[in-house]
């Protein structure tokens, strides 16, 4: 379900995206964007219009996903375009956790490390 979130999300088809998202869901963005945070497919689908407003193209490149049980964490790679000034984005900016309850989709949070996101998802690796 989260690869198939992302799938959607890249082709801008966010009906499909939001389809096993718990009416509810909590999208949730690190510290310093959390203003941007919100719950339920309204906030979420005002988020993905603002980055419309700002990228003649975005798009979420999974590197590699941990499926921690009710979390999969996923290692994202982001490529954008920049709207009108042509800047190109290449890098790792935020990693996906994904937490599911009853197989919907609850929460959605976003993560500035890659271990952190491991953490937030309950995997150890070592």
């Amino acid at each position: 379900m989260t690869m198939a979130f992302i799938d959607a999300y890249n082709r801008r088809d966010y009906d499909v995206a939001l389809e096993n998202c718990d009416p509810e869901v909590d999208w949730v963005l690190p510290e310093q964007q959390a203003s941007d945070s919100g719950k339920g497919h309204d906030d979420i689908r005002r988020f993905f219009d603002g980055l419309d407003e700002t990228f003649d193209d975005l798009r979420l490149l999974p590197q590699e996903s941990v499926d921690g049980g009710d979390r999969v964490a996923v290692r994202l790679r982001h490529h954008a375009l920049g709207k009108g000034s042509g800047i190109e984005l290449d890098a790792e900016l935020y990693h996906q956790v994904t937490t599911f309850e009853d197989g919907r989709i609850v929460r959605i949070e976003y993560l500035t490390t890659w271990p952190a996101a491991l953490e937030a998802a309950g995997v150890d690796l070592t």
